[in-house]
């Protein structure tokens, strides 16, 4: 490969990467305070009103929360956050650990897909069945884990990518809060 095709797909993946980084930080954000703010007005409304509360305040964070965690999960893999046992990667040599990776990548990528397929067959079989207060149909949190295993293969493409037209070092490090030994 030439080293303008090198340089055009890695900028190409680190584009991709700054999208999903940028729409996965805008959800948890913007899920995270709805969340809070429903769970807060919720308490305050058990105190306020006769009712005990609002109907949909149990029903709706239900519904909210997987959004929340399927996010939060692709930022953890774009920024090397999620679990991994590195001691054979330690043992290799560079070219070894690329190919350990790239494998590696190849395997969760298979992986998501086939679980990805899956879930969306299963959303669209629970579509049928309805949230009792607000009647939102139970595919919902079916569907907001396939787009969670599409926002993964995406990201665990771009990390192999770039693992493979720079090496093991293009790996992202988490920091050290991050990290448990």
């Amino acid at each position: 490969m030439s080293g303008r095709a090198r340089a055009a797909l890695l900028s190409f993946s680190e584009r991709v990467d700054w999208l999903v980084a940028r729409f996965c930080e805008a959800v948890v954000l913007l899920v995270g305070s709805a969340l809070l703010g429903l769970l807060t007005a919720n308490v305050l409304a058990r105190y306020a009103l006769d009712s005990g509360g609002f109907r949909f305040a149990q029903e709706l964070p239900e519904r909210l929360f997987p959004v929340f965690i399927m996010a939060g999960v692709a930022l953890a893999v774009q920024k090397g956050g999620h679990m991994a046992v590195e001691t054979v990667l330690a043992m290799l040599n560079r070219q070894g650990a690329r190919i350990l990776l790239l494998v590696g990548h190849a395997i969760v990528i298979v992986s998501y897909v086939i679980l990805g397929w899956e879930i969306f067959g299963l959303a669209e079989i629970m579509a049928i069945d309805r949230s009792p207060v607000l009647g939102l149909p139970s595919s919902y949190g079916y569907y907001t884990l396939g787009v969670g295993t599409i926002l993964i293969i995406v990201t665990t493409l771009t990390l192999a990518i770039r693992v493979a037209l720079i090496g093991p070092e293009a790996m992202p490090v988490p920091g050290p809060e991050e990290l448990i030994s």
